[in-house]
């Protein structure tokens, strides 16, 4: 600790006075007719700072004293340079028009700004490179643990997954640049997402119409996790980054890197990333077996012309975690390994024409590997090791996508069709369920409609057929039901300026999920679960009804938001314990069934920017889940209690600091058998310097859990046996960009 503050005190008097001195720069990105470009990119390309436009198309960024490349990007257009001299330029207004690019051209419906082109029902929420090391973490569950809305569903950090709103599993979508991974971490609180954070370029949050476009399931959003295997944009020669950080709250340390290579219209990329974790430290004591090690490695090329971008990647991934035990039995040890290999393509076609503008098809194979492997020791010694549960997933998906630009009333839209296969075999001594596969098709719409003032209406529809087979398999002989369904989800917003500043919209939707094969037919122990698992082949499929309001309020200095949500959920599927304990391993038998529920809640954000570098934040959420069942209202497990944050920060663009404080209320509205949490406070702090303007130099410094509080997340998987969250953790990372 001493040496933290003996750091951060040599950064704050060494650095020169001169970039104290702050001055603001506004502007407003548009098309060449005149139409805001919201989500557009202005990035700093000596330093790495840098902003995005808000849904009118206006940025505001802060500079200090020097001369300046601003490079504006935005899909489907040409990029622009600016130069500014500062203090000269400071205090103007720069009004940039971006022409329609006939050759560059980025994923389209991947990023955040088409999101919002499309559907700018709710502001999609982003996090480039630069956001992500200074969140340097485990997992993307951790990654994103805090966020408005967005909580972790953990089991040590390597397994933690994002519950947003409430929702998990199928509910919300992780997806990796816009396709389904293949795995199987929505399944189980025992199974993490096969992506690390440090091979990711970017992550979206995204809700509202356009989720559509990925399923009919995700009534609480989806997750995008970009990584640029697929080359979208390149300069001649070699490009990339290197990194590395390492953390003390589990001895962790990790490295990787890009290199990207450019020649005129073809572009190849290869990362490579490896991660080496030790045991999770606590207040408590270390917690056994909650160690990572992963390898994560990724290559590609695209290829584009005057009006196509194409390209293929593959991608191979390979993670070894352990579960925690009963730390009184260190004698038992389970350990999960997964390995994914992943293969994406795309083919991007823009038309000359004066109503549909592009065309894309993207295809990908996933082949998946899962084992829960268990060890027994004596005197030290192993003397048994048993492969309790195994799962192999192959995984297909094609896409076609058709974009349309602006006619009479209608501004934007897509059309598409989507087909998915999979297939899984079971086994392992505790096969859960029977073998299966399943297929799926399904065509969607997502429209926007101008109406006066600047208002807009977004809508989506999803019609959807799908067959899931069960197969037999050594457990499981006399599988073979077959469930054929036709389902549809939609959903209509309508959103635009109240007044200056402020701008308001509300949205209905309708999902519709089907039961997961192992809800339908799982009867065996589910040991890194730490239960036995029945499922009901009757269970009906879900049905969920939702409304969203929102109101966001900007200015120079202040930006304030607020959202409202209540979604009904007919035959909602989750677990109950029976009361009785499985013979053999005296684990609680668990069962599946429905039930209809009711989540309701909302956020609070605001951002006061007090003087031109320095932040103050602010903000809230809280979810209240019921079971409604016989005129009943029993609580729903594992939902989040309500979270307070606040913080300071200060940004020259050359150094930041900041501090931040987590305030979480205990949730004692418990469902059966399930535990109380208290509730506690957290304090983050962190600092770091961007150095160099060509080859930039990024160190970032902070330390979690700064007064190494004693706490348990109630989302934790492992609360039942009172072991504790993470003590205080000092992360150290570096990013070299050229």
């Amino acid at each position: 600790m001493k040496a933290l503050v003996t750091l951060i005190l040599m950064i704050l008097v060494f650095m020169p006075a001169t970039i104290l001195a702050e001055y603001t720069i506004t502007g407003e990105v548009t098309d060449e007719a005149g139409q805001p470009l919201p989500g557009a990119t202005i990035l700093v390309s000596e330093t790495g700072q840098g902003t995005t436009t808000d849904l009118e198309g206006a940025f505001r960024l802060s500079l200090n004293q020097g001369e300046w490349t601003l490079v504006i990007n935005y899909i489907g257009q040409q990029s622009r340079q600016l130069l500014v001299s500062i203090p000269g330029q400071s205090g103007e207004h720069f009004e940039v028009r971006l022409p329609d690019d006939i050759v560059a051209i980025d994923e389209i419906l991947v990023t955040g700004s088409v999101f919002e082109r499309i559907t700018r029902y709710q502001p999609t929420q982003t996090y480039n490179a630069l956001e992500l090391q200074q969140r340097n973490t485990t997992s993307m569950g951790t990654l994103l643990d805090g966020e408005s809305g967005v909580a972790m569903r953990s089991m040590g950090n390597a397994p933690a997954r994002p519950v947003v709103r409430g929702m998990d599993g199928e509910r919300i979508q992780v997806l990796q640049n816009g396709m389904n991974m293949g795995d199987i971490s929505s399944t189980a609180h025992d199974h993490g997402v096969t992506m690390d954070p440090m091979a990711v370029d970017r992550v979206d949050i995204v809700r509202g119409p356009a989720g559509l476009i990925y399923g009919s399931s995700a009534l609480g959003g989806l997750i995008n996790i970009h990584t640029d295997d697929i080359p979208s944009n390149w300069s001649a020669g070699y490009s990339g980054h290197l990194s590395g950080e390492g953390q003390t709250g589990m001895n962790a340390l990790a490295g990787g890197g890009r290199v990207t290579y450019g020649s005129g219209n073809l572009g190849v990329t290869l990362r490579g990333n490896l991660r080496n974790t030790g045991n999770m430290k606590t207040p408590a004591g270390e917690i056994p077996d909650t160690d990572l090690q992963s390898v994560h490695l990724g290559s590609g090329f695209a290829w584009k012309t005057a009006h196509s971008h194409s390209g293929a990647s593959i991608q191979y991934s390979d993670q070894q975690y352990g579960i925690p035990e009963d730390p009184s039995d260190p004698d038992e040890q389970i350990e999960l390994t997964m390995q994914r290999l992943a293969i994406q393509g795309v083919h991007h076609r823009r038309f000359n024409h004066d109503f549909w503008e592009a065309a894309e098809a993207r295809i990908t194979y996933n082949d998946y590997r899962h084992d829960e492997m268990e060890y027994e020791y004596v005197d030290g010694e192993l003397v048994d090791e048993d492969l309790e549960l195994s799962v192999d997933q192959r995984y297909f998906q094609a896409n076609i996508l058709f974009q349309h630009g602006s006619g009479g009333w209608l501004e934007s839209g897509t059309a598409g069709l989507n087909v998915d296969y999979r297939e899984m075999a079971v086994g392992g001594d505790e096969s859960l369920s029977p073998d299966a596969r399943g297929f799926t098709v399904a065509g969607f719409l997502v429209e926007e409609f101008r109406l006066p003032r600047n208002w807009s209406v977004q809508s989506g529809f999803r019609l959807e057929w799908n067959r899931t087979e069960a197969l037999p398999n050594e457990d499981f002989p006399d599988a073979g039901e077959i469930r054929n369904q036709g389902i549809w989800a939609g959903a209509a917003g309508i959103s635009g300026p109240v007044f200056a500043n402020l701008e308001s919209g509300i949205q209905v939707s309708r999902a519709h999920r089907t039961p997961s094969i192992e809800e339908l037919f799982a009867d065996a122990i589910h040991l890194a679960a730490g239960r036995y698992e029945i499922g009901d082949p009757d269970l009906a499929n879900e049905i969920g009804y939702g409304v969203d309001w929102f109101a966001n309020y900007r200015s120079d200095r202040r930006d304030i938001h607020l959202a409202l949500f209540i979604n009904s959920i007919s035959d909602y599927i989750s677990l109950r314990p029976t009361g009785e304990t499985d013979p053999d391993r005296g684990l609680p038998v668990m069962e599946y069934f429905g039930t209809d529920a009711l989540l309701f809640g909302g956020e609070f954000s605001v951002e006061q920017r007090i003087l031109e570098s320095f932040t103050v934040t602010a903000k809230a959420d809280y979810i209240r889940g019921s079971e409604r069942t016989d005129g009943n209202s029993e609580p729903l497990p594992y939902m989040p209690p309500m979270r307070f944050t606040g913080g300071v920060s200060y940004d020259t663009g050359f150094w930041w600091a900041g501090v931040s404080v987590r305030h979480v209320l205990s949730q004692e509205r418990t469902a059966q058998e399930e535990l109380a949490t208290d509730g506690y406070t957290l304090t983050n702090i962190n600092a770091g310097m961007r150095l160099g303007r060509q080859q930039i130099h990024t160190v970032t410094l902070g330390v979690d859990n700064l007064f190494d509080v004693t706490w348990r997340d109630h989302l934790s998987r492992i609360e039942q046996r009172d072991i504790p969250m993470m003590g205080r953790n000092i992360r150290i990372s570096y990013r070299y960009t050229f």
